[in-house]
Order: structure tokens, then sequence, then C-alpha cells
């Protein structure tokens, strides 16, 4: 019961000193947590703006293709004036001035000043060897998703339609596209799908669903004259553009097919069925492949499909500015395009490999997937023995 005056003063300060580093370390903690809210909040409003302005200058990079300004500069051996680049390309000079003031300060071109103080515009040679694949296509886009904008909003409310067709100049910048990936696709069909390049050589029967422009038909028939191929879609229009586009490839012939509906009983089989880019587009893939299974030769045929192949989440591909603008284009593309009835699937390009190998193999395929680049791959699907 003795009572120690000291030791209780000891204990006190002991006590203070605990009480004063608690207050302090969380304090501490408080004030570190409000400066990484605040880092946080204004990171996140530097990617929404550096979003947003990305969008602007994409937009004078289409247009600055579209109307042969890159181009120009592109062909230049030399730096040039805004001046020289508007009479090249026949343009009012001020427009021509203010799209490369533009992309220069965004770092896509470039200006300086001449020996002559004028400020001149040029691309490195380095840089100019970026645009000879799909980029150069790809910068057309962001022009032709602004003519779909008022389109696709008035899809949006449930009282509008449910989707809208591909316009005559979608169809023009997928061309352009897909002329870009020619070489890649018949390297690697041909690499990856064993036996394939020795049976054309022979000769076999071949159909290619959602054929578009016919380039790669084109190309595959040229190279394998004893080969028949058949060339199919679902716009008459484009199967009579095609022959009078390509009726002088003697080993081609033309057929209207809706995928979605493909005979139950179908009149020929096919060694062969490819398509490029088209199954994710359908209203009901699903019934597309499983009509496709009807279709293939039972005992040696093959299926191949080129396709988007990211991983079908937006949690996955997170903060994959690649994945995001698939998402964009097939938003104003893919989306309406297959939205054709009410009841359609609607996939967009951003299917996801895991669902395209589920339908598939749903459909009667068994399926190897093989990664061509960026979100792209080859599925190739064999009948299962039945």
């Amino acid at each position: 019961n003795t009572f120690d005056p000291q030791l209780r003063d000891r204990i006190i300060c002991k006590l203070q000193c605990f009480w004063c580093q608690s207050i302090l370390s969380v304090s501490g903690l408080l004030s570190c947590h409000s400066a990484n809210v605040t880092f946080s909040m204004a990171a996140y409003g530097q990617k929404v703006s550096d979003v947003i302005n990305s969008t602007f200058i994409g937009m004078s990079l289409s247009l600055s293709k579209d109307v042969g300004i890159l181009k120009t500069l592109l062909e230049a051996s030399k730096p040039l004036t805004s001046h020289e680049i508007a009479d090249t390309n026949e343009l009012k000079e001020r427009y021509v001035r203010e799209i490369l003031d533009c992309l220069s300060t965004a770092e896509v071109f470039h200006a300086s000043k001449s020996e002559a103080g004028d400020l001149v515009y040029h691309l490195e040679d380095d840089e100019k060897k970026m645009f000879n694949g799909p980029l150069i296509a790809f910068a057309s886009f962001p022009g032709i998703l602004t003519t779909l904008y008022d389109q696709v909003k008035s899809c949006l409310p449930k009282a509008g339609p449910s989707g809208a067709r591909y316009s005559s100049a979608c169809h023009d910048c997928m061309e352009e596209f897909s002329v870009q990936n020619l070489d890649t696709y018949v390297e690697k069909i041909i690499e990856f799908v064993d036996g394939l390049k020795e049976k054309l050589e022979s000769g076999i029967e071949v159909i290619e669903f959602g054929c578009g422009r016919g380039r790669l038909m084109a190309r595959f028939a040229q190279m394998f004259p004893k080969s028949n191929f058949t060339a199919s879609d679902n716009v008459p229009l484009l199967l009579e553009q095609l022959k009078g586009n390509l009726g002088h490839i003697p080993n081609i012939k033309y057929e209207i097919y809706d995928l979605c509906s493909l005979p139950n009983t179908p009149a020929k089989k096919y060694d062969w069925i490819y398509c490029v880019d088209v199954i994710h587009d359908l209203p009901n893939p699903l019934e597309a492949l499983k009509g496709i299974r009807r279709l293939v030769n039972e005992s040696s045929g093959i299926f191949t499909m080129i396709d988007m192949a990211t991983s079908g989440s937006p949690i996955e591909d997170r903060g994959n500015l690649n994945v995001a603008c698939l998402y964009a284009a097939s938003t104003f593309l893919c989306i309406p395009e297959s939205f054709q009835r009410e009841d359609s699937h609607a996939l967009g390009a951003c299917w996801g490999k895991p669902t395209a190998v589920k339908l598939s193999n749903t459909a009667g395929f068994n399926v190897t997937v093989k990664d061509i680049e960026g979100n792209m791959a080859i599925f190739i699907c064999h009948p299962f023995q039945q």
C-alpha cells in the first residue's frame, strides 16, 4: 500500500511518451494516406486527361492520313514546310499547318527550323518504317468512328434500333487493315496448320466465309491453282463486285451463304473452311460454328479461323490500352454489326480466347490455338470423329 511518487511520475511520463508517439504515428499515417490519396487522384485525373488528349490527337493523325499529309512526310527525303506539304496535296496551308503543329507537339512528327529560319516538318527514317505495316491502316479508324457516332448513339436507348450494318467506308477501312496483314496471315496459316500446304498443292475443296473483298482468297487461289476455292458472303452486291475483281482467277467461284443458317444437310462438304475476323461479329456464333462443322469433310477436313484472342476479361486486361482500344472499336463496329436482331449474342471483338475455344468445342471441334501477333490468333479446329 506504500505509494512511491517517483515511480508514479516515471509511469506517467512513460505513458505520456507512448501516447505522444502513438498520436504522432497515427498522424503520420493519416498524413501519408492523405498524400497518397491526393497523389492517386491527381494521377487518375492525369490518366483521364491523357485519354481525352489522345483522342483529339488521334483525330488529327487520322485526318493527316486521309488528306495526304502523312503520305507526303513518309515519302519526303528532306524536311518540308507547311506550304510545300499543302501545295503537294492541293490543300489550304492554314489547315495543314495546324495539323502539323498538333502532331509535332505530340511528337508524332518533328518540327524544327531550317537554315533560312522556316518552320519545317519531318519523320525520321526509322519512324517511317513503323508505318509500313498495320499502323498506317489503323490510323484511319478514329476518322471512321466519328462518322458512326450518332448512329451508334441512337442504338443505345432501349427504344432505339438494335444495331447497324457496316458502311462502305467501314469496309474500305477494314479492307486496308486486312491488306496490311495479308502476308502474315498466309505465312502463319501455312506454318501452323500441319499438312495444309501439301493438300492445297495436290488439290482440295476450299471455302472462305465472310470473304469481304476477297484478297486472302485470291492470294491462296493463285498460290495453289490445283485447288478449288469458293468465295462466300451474305451480301449479294459484294459478291457481284468480287466476280468483277477476281473473275480472272479461274479456280474461284462464288456462293451466297448466311453463316447463321447453313444447311442441315449440305449438298457439298469442304476439305478446308476458313474465315478471318468474322465469327465474333455474327448474331449467333455457336449456330454458325455448328453449321461449319456440318460442312467440314469428316475424314480429313479442317476449319481455321483467325480472330481476336484477348482474355475476355476487363479485369485481366486492366491497363492494356491495346485491348481497351479494341473494346472502343467494338462499340462502334462489332456490336452494331452483330446486333442484327434482338436475340443477337453480340459478343464483340473482345469475346476472349476462352469463349472462342468453348464455342468451337461445343460445335464439335477439337481446337489448337496459335497466337499470331498483337491480340490475334489462329484457331485450328479439327472435327470430332463421330
